[in-house]
C-alpha cells in the first residue's frame, strides 16, 4: 500500500503531539506504534511463486488431457479435470488480482 503525502504529514503531525507517557510493559500498542515501519523485503518473491504454480497447474491439465487421447473417459477423469482447471483460473485469478493491488 503506498503512503500519500497528506497521510505522512498527518503521521508526523500526530506523532509530533502525541504525549509523553510514562512506560507499561502492559501496553504493547505504545510499543508497537513507536517501531520503525515494516518493511516488504520479499516483495519480488509472491509473482515467481504465482508464475511457477501457473505453468505448473497448466503443465498438469495438457499432461492429463494427452493422456486420455484413446483412453476411455470416466466421470472421475472429468472431475479431477474440472478441479485441475478450478485451480488454474484461482491460482491466475490471484495473480492478476495481486499485480493489479501494487
Amino acid at each position: 500500500m503506498k503512503r500519500s503525502a497528506e497521510d505522512e504529514r498527518l503521521a508526523k503531525l500526530l506523532k509530533d503531539n502525541a504525549p509523553d507517557v510514562k512506560p507499561n510493559e502492559w501496553f504493547t500498542r505504545r510499543v508497537m506504534n513507536k517501531l520503525p515501519e515494516r518493511r516488504r523485503n520479499f516483495r519480488w518473491l509472491m509473482p515467481i511463486v504465482y508464475a511457477v504454480a501457473f505453468v505448473a497447474c497448466l503443465v498438469m491439465c495438457v499432461k492429463f488431457m494427452m493422456g486420455y487421447s484413446d483412453a476411455v473417459i470416466t466421470v472421475r477423469d472429468v472431475l479431477y479435470f474440472a478441479v485441475m482447471v478450478a485451480v488454474t483460473l484461482f491460482v491466475g485469478c490471484q495473480m492478476v488480482l495481486d499485480f493489479a493491488r501494487e
